[in-house]
């Protein structure tokens, strides 16, 4: 692969997520991706109004299947964003 394609691929997946073959292995990788994030600096992407509505759609997702992995890190992504918003 010439480095030209390899950079379009990394543009078109910047998070590495296109290789997942199933839900429990997107939500892992998913879940990575927010450990990393922890780490990261944080940069404002949102604004507040923005992140609440984000939070609320990501928590009623949550509560359609509690025991799903995915469904558990939109739980723990909401309460993130709401802890963050003073919420």
């Amino acid at each position: 692969m010439t480095r030209g394609m390899s950079d379009s691929i990394a543009r078109q997946d910047p998070f590495g997520l296109s290789g997942v073959r199933d839900h429990q292995e997107y939500a892992r990788a998913l879940a990575r991706l927010v450990e990393q994030g922890r780490r990261e600096r944080c940069v404002s992407l949102l604004s507040e109004s923005e992140a609440y509505v984000v939070a609320e759609l990501l928590g009623q997702y949550a509560q359609l299947d509690p025991t799903s992995e995915l469904n558990q890190l939109a739980a723990t992504l909401a309460s993130r964003l709401y802890s963050r918003l003073g919420v």
